[in-house]
This record gives C-alpha cells, sequence and structure tokens, in this order.
C-alpha cells in the first residue's frame, strides 16, 4: 500500500513534469515565432537625409551621423547619434524627422553655430573704438555668436557709453552673415546724445584737506562734461592721497548724484571717511615702507599683522646681507591714530661664502646645487642671497623627499670668518624608502616590459607617492597615442617592510580605435588638399592622439587659421570620425611703420651687416593665395641712407616637399661708409627644420644679384675695376641652433649660426669667391637678474671678393670702439674702411639690475676684442684691437634699448676714442 501510494504520487509527478515540460516547449515555439516575425518585421532605416541651414549637406558631412541606412530604427542610437553630431562644436540646433512605420526614412535638420567675424562701429560717439571693444564680453571676435548675446552685447555697450557720460545714447545692430562660413559682421549704430555737465562739486564728512585742495586733484571739475570713468579714478587717486597721509582704510565715495535733465547738468557730493590714521615706524635699520603698508591696508588681525610685518622685515634684512637680525613689535594707540612700530636689531652685515653640505652621502654637493639651481659662477662668492639661504633647508628636504626619503632633516650652520661667513648645511638623510617590486596586471594589447618602459619607478628605484600618480598619466598618455580609447588604469601600494614598497598597475584597457572618416568644415577659401596635407593620419590609421595633436599644430603653423579644432567622434566601439573644424582669418594686412628699426637678416648671407637707422616702412601681405597656404607680401622701406623695395613669396612646401620655400625679387640703393651701390636680384630659399623642438634649422639659398658702385670713395681695386657692374650667382647653406630661453631677451641658452657661400662664374656672372660666417653666442645667469654673455664671430672669405662682398665691422652691434664699420684697414688715400676677407670678433658682457624701483633698467660693462683684414694670412693677435665701454639699458618686449660708451684702448694719437651708442636689441 506505501508503495502505490510512492508508486501513485511518482507517477502524478511525472505526468506534471511531462505536462510542464510539453507546455514550455509550446510557449517557447510560440515565442521563437513571435520573434522571427518581429525580426522580419521590424523597422528598417532605409534612407537617411542631412539638412544643414535648410541646404542638403555634403557626403562628408553625412559620415558624422553615426546611424548608418540598413540598421534597425533604435531611439537609443538616434539619441547617441544626435550627442555625437552636438559634441562637435559646430552646430545650435538638432531636429530629427522620422516618416514611415517599417521602412524608416529620417531626416537631420541641423542649424550651424554662428561665429562673429568683425564687430563695427558706427556713429557720433567720440568713445576710441578699442575702448568699446574692450568692454564686450558677450559678443567677440572669434566668439560664437546668438541673438542672445547680441542682446547682451547691447547691454555691455550702453553700460560703456554710461561711463563716458552717454547716459541716453541709442544703440542699433546690423548683421551680415556670410552663408558660406557660417560667420557674422556685427556693426553698431550709435547715436549718442550729449553729456551732462557738472555744476556743482561738494564733499561731505571728515574731510581733513580743505576743499579746493581736494578739487585741485581730481580731473572732474565745475563746469566741465560729467565723464562716470573719469569720476571713477579721481575717487581712487583721492584714497591714495589718503593712504599717503597714513589714512589706510580710508573710504571715498560718491554720496550722491542729482541729475537736472532740463537743464542738462549734475551736482556730485563726494564723502569721506578717513577712519584712524595708522602710521608704520621702523627703528633700528633703513626699511621700505612700501613693503608693509599693504598688510594694514585692510581691517586684519592685529597680531597676524604684526607677524607678517616681522617676517618681511627679516626677509629683507637677510637679502641685503644681517642674516642674523631680529625684529620686535608693538601696537600704541592713541585716539584716533594707530602707532604699529617695528623695533629692528639687524646685526653685523656678513658677505656669503661659497656655501658647503655635510652629513649626505646619496647626492654630492654639486649635483644638490645644480638640482636647486644656486649659482656657482664667480669664485668665492656663493651666488646666493640671505632670504634664498634661509628658504634652502625646506628646499633640500624636498629634494630628499622626491628621491624617496620622507624623513630627512636639514640644519642651517655657519662658520663665521670675520666679516665673512661660510654657510654649510647639515644633512640627516634618514632611510630612502625604495620600490621592491612593480608589476603591471590586466594588460593585453602590450607587453607588460613594454608599458614599464613608459614610466619613472623602476625596480629598486626611489619611492615617492606622487610620482605613482605622473605614472599613471604617463601610461594614460601612451594608451591615448596607440589609438587606445576608454583605458583607465589605477595603482595598489602595499608596504612590504620598513622601507619597501609594491606598485602594481591594474590596467582596464579600453579598444583601439580607427579612424573611419576625416571630415574638413569651415574652409571657404583653402583648398581641401592643402588641409590634409598637413595630416599626420589617414583614414584607416589608428586614432594615435599624438598624431592628431601634431596634425592641430601643424594647421596652426600655416597662419591662416584663426582658430584649428579637431574632434574624435565615436561612431562605435571600434571606430570614429575625425572632424576637423577650422576658421580663416583675414588674408589681407597692410601697414605703415615710421621710427628706428634693427636690420637682421638671419635667412641671407649679410646676418654680420646690421643697422639701426630711422626709417618709414610700407607693406602689404595677401595670404592663403589660391587657398594653398601661400603668402605674397610687397616690402617698401626708406631712410636717410638706404631705399628698399621687396616682393616676396612665401609658401610652407617646395613642390610637394616639407619645406617653407622663399622666393625674394628686390631692388635696393643703400650708401655705406666708402662706397654707395645698387643692387637688384632674386633669390630662392628653401628652410627645414631638423627637430621637433624646431630649435634646429638648415637653410639653402640660391642667389643671383646684380650691382652697381654708384659711389666709390677708395681705390679701385682690381676687382671692383675689371667687373663694373658686378653680377653674383650664388648657392649658400646655412645651420641656425638656437637654445636659448628668449629670442629678445634671453638670460640663459646658446645661440649658434654658420653661413657657407660659394658664388661662381655662372651665367655670364663675374663672382668666383668662397665665404663662411660663424657666429656663437652664450648667456649664463650668474646671480638672480645678473647675466654675463659672450658673443665670438668669425669670418672667412676667398676668391675674387668686390667690396660689397667683404667683411667690415665697428660699431654698436659689433666693435663698439669704432664707428660702423670703420674697424679694419683703411684706404691710405680717404682713410676710409675697404673691408676685408677676415673678421674675427668677441664680445663679453655682465648685465645686472641698478634699482629695485625700476625692475626693466639695467647696467652693463662690456669688453670687445677683434678686427678686420685685408687678407686672411694678415690676421694675428698682435693686430686685434681692444674696447672697454659701460651702459644703460631698458628691456622691452622687443629686446633691450642700449645707451653705451665704448673705449677704444688701441686707438692711435689724436684719434677719437670714445664712442657713444644708441640701439635697439642685443649686441648680434
Amino acid at each position: 500500500m506505501l508503495k502505490f501510494i510512492r508508486d501513485s504520487n511518482w507517477s502524478s509527478k511525472g505526468h506534471a513534469s511531462l505536462l510542464f515540460i510539453i507546455l514550455f516547449l509550446s510557449f517557447l515555439s510560440v515565442n521563437l515565432e513571435s520573434y522571427s516575425q518581429t525580426l522580419e518585421y521590424s523597422p528598417i532605416i532605409t534612407e537617411i537625409n542631412l539638412m544643414i541651414d535648410d541646404l542638403p549637406a555634403s557626403r562628408e558631412m553625412k559620415e558624422l551621423i553615426p546611424v548608418k541606412e540598413g540598421e534597425s530604427f533604435s531611439l537609443r542610437r538616434i539619441t547617441e547619434s544626435i550627442k555625437q553630431i552636438y559634441k562637435s562644436g559646430l552646430f545650435s540646433d538638432i531636429q530629427v524627422l522620422k516618416e514611415g512605420e517599417q521602412r524608416i526614412k529620417l531626416t537631420f535638420l541641423i542649424t550651424k553655430k554662428l561665429y562673429t567675424q568683425k564687430i563695427v562701429f558706427i556713429g557720433s560717439s567720440d568713445i576710441p573704438r578699442n575702448k568699446l571693444k574692450e568692454g564686450l564680453y558677450a559678443l567677440r571676435e572669434g566668439s560664437s555668436y546668438s541673438e542672445d548675446n547680441l542682446s547682451k552685447a547691447i547691454e555691455e555697450l550702453k553700460q560703456v557709453l554710461n561711463k563716458e557720460g552717454f547716459f541716453q545714447a541709442e544703440i542699433k545692430a546690423i548683421t551680415e552673415r556670410d552663408p558660406a562660413t557660417s560667420q557674422v559682421d556685427v556693426s553698431f549704430v550709435i547715436r549718442s546724445t550729449k553729456r551732462f555737465v557738472i555744476s556743482k562739486i561738494s564733499f561731505t564728512g571728515e574731510v581733513l584737506l580743505s576743499e579746493d585742495e581736494l578739487r585741485k586733484k581730481i580731473q572732474t571739475k565745475e563746469g566741465k562734461d560729467f565723464i562716470p570713468s573719469i569720476l571713477e579714478d579721481d575717487i581712487a587717486r583721492l584714497q591714495e592721497i589718503y593712504n599717503s597721509m597714513d589714512y589706510r582704510r580710508a573710504e571715498v565715495e560718491v554720496k550722491e548724484q542729482i541729475f537736472n535733465e532740463k537743464e542738462g547738468k549734475i551736482s556730485l557730493l563726494i564723502e569721506v571717511i578717513p577712519h584712524e590714521k595708522i602710521e608704520i615706524v621702523v627703528k633700528g635699520a633703513e626699511v621700505p615702507l612700501n613693503l608693509l603698508r599693504p598688510i594694514w591696508e585692510a581691517r586684519i588681525f592685529e597680531e597676524w599683522g604684526l607677524a607678517e610685518g616681522r617676517a618681511k622685515i627679516i626677509g629683507y634684512m637677510r637679502e641685503k646681507g644681517h642674516l642674523f637680525s631680529s625684529v620686535n613689535s608693538s601696537i600704541e594707540r592713541e585716539d584716533n591714530k594707530i602707532l604699529v612700530v617695528y623695533d629692528v636689531s639687524p646685526g653685523e652685515r656678513y658677505k656669503i661664502q661659497n656655501i658647503s653640505f655635510k652629513g649626505m652621502e646619496y647626492f654630492t654637493p654639486s649635483q644638490i646645487k645644480e638640482e636647486l639651481m644656486i649659482g656657482q659662477r664667480i669664485p668665492f662668492l656663493s651666488g646666493i642671497d640671505g632670504a634664498r639661504l634661509f628658504e634652502l633647508p625646506r628646499e633640500i628636504e624636498f629634494l630628499y623627499k622626491n628621491h624617496g626619503f620622507p624623513d630627512t632633516g636639514v640644519d642651517l650652520k655657519f662658520e663665521m670668518q670675520g666679516k665673512k661667513v661660510k654657510p654649510f648645511f647639515f644633512i640627516e638623510e634618514g632611510k630612502q624608502e625604495k620600490i621592491k617590486s612593480i608589476s603591471v596586471e590586466g594588460v593585453y594589447l602590450f607587453g607588460q616590459e613594454m608599458l614599464l618602459e613608459q614610466i619613472s619607478s623602476v625596480h629598486g628605484g626611489a619611492f615617492f607617492q606622487p610620482n605613482i600618480q605622473k605614472d599613471i598619466e604617463k601610461l594614460e598618455s601612451f594608451y591615448l597615442n596607440q589609438g587606445v580609447r576608454g583605458t583607465e588604469i589605477s595603482a595598489e601600494i602595499q608596504r612590504m617592510d620598513e622601507d619597501l614598497f609594491s606598485i602594481n598597475f591594474k590596467v582596464k584597457e579600453g579598444k583601439k580605435v580607427k579612424i573611419e572618416n576625416i571630415v574638413v568644415t569651415g574652409n571657404k577659401v583653402t583648398r581641401k588638399s592643402t588641409i590634409l596635407r598637413e595630416l599626420l593620419i589617414r583614414e584607416g590609421d589608428y586614432a594615435r592622439y599624438d598624431s592628431i595633436r601634431e596634425t592641430k599644430r601643424k594647421l596652426e603653423r600655416l597662419g591662416i587659421f584663426t582658430e584649428v579644432r579637431i574632434e574624435e567622434l565615436l561612431v562605435s566601439p571600434d571606430k570614429e570620425n575625425l572632424l576637423i573644424s577650422v576658421r580663416e582669418g583675414e588674408r589681407n594686412y597692410a601697414s605703415l611703420g615710421l621710427g628706428l628699426e634693427t636690420r637682421n637678416e638671419p635667412r641671407s648671407f649679410a646676418i654680420w651687416n646690421n643697422v639701426v637707422r630711422p626709417r618709414g616702412t610700407a607693406e602689404f601681405i595677401r595670404s592663403n593665395i589660391f587657398g594653398s597656404a601661400a603668402q605674397a607680401s610687397l616690402v617698401g622701406q626708406i631712410s636717410l641712407k638706404e631705399k628698399r623695395a621687396v616682393f616676396s613669396w612665401e609658401q610652407p612646401y617646395f613642390f610637394g616637399l616639407p619645406m617653407e620655400t622663399f622666393l625674394n625679387a628686390w631692388l635696393e640703393r643703400e650708401e655705406r661708409k666708402s662706397f654707395t651701390y645698387e643692387r637688384r636680384g632674386i633669390s630662392l630659399t628653401g628652410i627645414k627644420s631638423l627637430s621637433k623642438k624646431e630649435n634646429m634649422t638648415l637653410l639653402t639659398t640660391l642667389r643671383l644679384a646684380r650691382t652697381t658702385l654708384v659711389e666709390l670713395d677708395i681705390s679701385e681695386s682690381e676687382v671692383d675695376r675689371q667687373y663694373f657692374p658686378f653680377s653674383t650667382t650664388s648657392i649658400s647653406g646655412s645651420f641656425i641652433w638656437d637654445e636659448r630661453d628668449d629670442p629678445f631677451n634671453p638670460e640663459k641658452g646658446y645661440f649658434f649660426s654658420s653661413v657657407l657661400e660659394w658664388a661662381y662664374p655662372l651665367f655670364n656672372a663675374e663672382s668666383d669667391f668662397l665665404k663662411t660666417f660663424t657666429k656663437y653666442q652664450h648667456f649664463i645667469p650668474i646671480l638672480p637678474d645678473v647675466i654675463f654673455n659672450t658673443t665670438i664671430r668669425l669670418g672667412l672669405g676667398r676668391g675674387r671678393m668686390p667690396i660689397h662682398e667683404r667683411f667690415f665691422g665697428g660699431g654698436s652691434s659689433s666693435f663698439r670702439g669704432a664707428e660702423f664699420d670703420e674697424l679694419g684697414p683703411e684706404d691710405p688715400d680717404s682713410l676710409k674702411p675697404i673691408g676685408g676677407k677676415a673678421l674675427i670678433l668677441f664680445n663679453f658682457e655682465l648685465t645686472f639690475p641698478l634699482l629695485s624701483a625700476f625692475k626693466n633698467l639695467f647696467g652693463t660693462v662690456f669688453y670687445d676684442k677683434g678686427n678686420v683684414w685685408e687678407r686672411r694670412k694678415q690676421v694675428s693677435l698682435a693686430s686685434f684691437e681692444d674696447a672697454l665701454g659701460l651702459g644703460l639699458r631698458y628691456r622691452t618686449p622687443l629686446g633691450p634699448i642700449r645707451l653705451e660708451l665704448g673705449w677704444n684702448l688701441d686707438a692711435p694719437q689724436g684719434e677719437k676714442k670714445i664712442f657713444g651708442f644708441i640701439t635697439i636689441g642685443h649686441v648680434f
């Protein structure tokens, strides 16, 4: 019975299971059939259209849409496509229209983002146009344009006009759009009204000074037009006056403005609240009060103010050599007066000798000095001031931390030697933390060894945690540069022992992405081939980030675009489109100039003939000719000594080769000391950069010129007499290596250039000579703002060299013990220079700051040595001339303005020995 029941139960369960299986299979069959029917009748995208600003888009622009014809319709894919299109940054609005149910037709309606090209002001306002432009923030040339930004710009202009006293000005904006480039020209038509006239200026509050005296201090006057911007400056000026009277916290403001619109007048009430008088007194030493005054201008905690003042005074005293000065401070109050007293005990003034280090093993003294840039240029001097001396312990400790020493302690000690002090740093290095092991996990695309080569951390090397983050950034850059996107990298750090660590870089690799399409947009004049020529990547290549970045830089270097953008638009996990968006700049440039100009021609052979003269210049440039990034220019120059017209054609490629090419044609007339010549010629120059830093350049020039001597004030040489006029056909090669930190105001680095020119008798030319010119400059910082620099020049020539091809020396940029061109051999009859076939010059200079209040003013002492010889075999040390001098220099963004006096130490009896020069630019 029991068994039956069991059998019966089993039988019931078995039937139930069988029934469940049958039902499940039936359900599955129905769903598979339904799924099959769903696939069969799933909506398919059969057509995609792209309209940009109501016009059909090009095939290239259509490639920007990630969704493709033939795909199943998906709202998610459409949303992703819209996001990708927006990411390009080119469009302001995107709409998608859908037609059909099973066979879907999509139409993307896209509105281009507009950009402001030009902003023009029209009207009667006497405000300078530059001032109006500076007042615009919502709308600027090159920025995005919208109606909303235009409305904001109008309000901003009204504020500018209000500040200038035009309170009821009317502004109307007129826009003109270029449909080809989506750029908008904006013209603001300004109709300004009359300004209000100031009828009365009154003062209220505790004025302290007489009202008449205050009125004299300000430019806002009764009876004159009311200009709020001038009144604003006047308020600031009055504030400064009260500050100078020790009322550091004085408040001056316009309390009341009463307008009489009927009469067009305004009265002003200015309130003065001087608050307490704060007088700062420094006893025991001369310390500039400007060092302390800013501390007490705001309301501060007085104890903090006293401590800050003490720190500034001690730093100042140390800088002046008072290494062990001390300062006490106090505050005294009396009525409305606060007296801040700093009592300084300056101590002895010491001269700092060379510093030394003790107790260290990891570094050598020279390594520490090099790492911390401690000057050791002058014997017996430390090359460091007292203020920096006391900052060095912290800098040394940080240097050690960078090399794995977290607990390094540095103690500054002194060894007294009378008025001299020799500082030494006692260093307790502590234990160095090191890396015991480095591993990388999760990598499949690249070998572990290849990744470890990219980072700074090494097995057995120093452990410093901030360096690990830098290593992560290096690995991320490596993946990007290999075309991999979406990589995530983290580091797991474990302490293995007291001073040993293991580092495990965990990498979650992304996918290697290829470029499917390259789309170029924004070019109206520029040919697409001109842009594609600069690309370092092609369709089908991996999306290497460094190549994309370098492509952007190359496009910017063409000089024809105001903006270059390259966007990566992901189409699928392993494909992307590259969108290159450019905005073309102005193509025409014209200028007129009048003043002093330094002639420096590093691309021609005449780099030793540099003159400063008053000159007028007119120039016209037409860029991006034929859309090829080529440029044509016409320059005219005229001065008392020369006239010149030059036509130049410049292009970035030479018959498809990446080499900057210059074709120049010129006419010139120049008056020199011994001769006047007229020359016409043509030259072709190719320039090729030899390094990624672009600090090494190779130039090759082919030159054809015909020179006529209009005047010759010396006896004719055989060459000058036999060949008249003189035709030259030459080829020259130049090498330039520039490692200066600044080409106009260098403080460190070096510059090297060398030119070799061969003139040969071709095309019936009379030329047959060979000459070379080499120059080397070196700038060495000795102390802060103290620079020593040297220039060495060597010129040698042989063959038939007419006078206009010889070497000349003398002048502010050559040898400062002679006038321009007058160094070297002279004609025995006229006593004028004849030039030579050999030139050697040395220039040594020391430049130093003069006054701390004038940071751009420097003094200089110099020593020049050299000469020019008629023949190479005449060169000898005994014939070198020497010049010694001093001068002033004022540094400008385009180089220093130099005022110098030079003494010729070898001038013959009765001849001029002292020479003065005013020059722009360094000795070159």
